[in-house]
């Protein structure tokens, strides 16, 4: 299943608090886009009826059914991607080609897409 790593839950954390989004939890979404690269997204939304809950690093993770089989094995860093910038970087074990896709900086994300920065997951 997915996981956060130790320096991208502190991001959430941090990001959670500034957004005054303290009491809800991380959404994690993957989709298939229209050239069939695998797309990952994010945002703080409150749980739902067929939502799998995930604990890494003290953060709670909410995966819908529809995104669960896009998710494991994944892993989500907050790391420096270019000098000075660092975004969540989503990790897939098992992918045969690239394996990582940047989703937002310094925002906890939003769904539709790598590299958004806005929203919640709509998924």
């Amino acid at each position: 299943m997915i996981s956060l790593t130790k320096e991208a839950a502190a991001q959430v954390r941090a990001s959670a608090q500034e957004g005054g989004a303290d009491n809800l939890a991380l959404r994690i979404a993957a989709r298939v886009n229209q050239a069939g690269m695998l797309e990952f997204g994010m945002g703080f939304d409150d749980e739902r009826s067929n939502d799998t809950l995930v604990d890494s690093w003290g953060v709670t993770l909410l995966v819908n059914a529809e995104s669960a089989s896009m998710l494991d094995d994944v892993t989500i860093d907050f790391s420096e991607v270019n000098p000075g910038e660092h975004r969540f970087v989503f990790m897939k074990a098992s992918a045969q080609e690239g394996g990582c896709s940047t989703g937002a900086s310094n925002s906890g994300g939003g769904c539709g897409g790598c590299g958004s920065s806005g929203g919640g997951c709509g998924s």
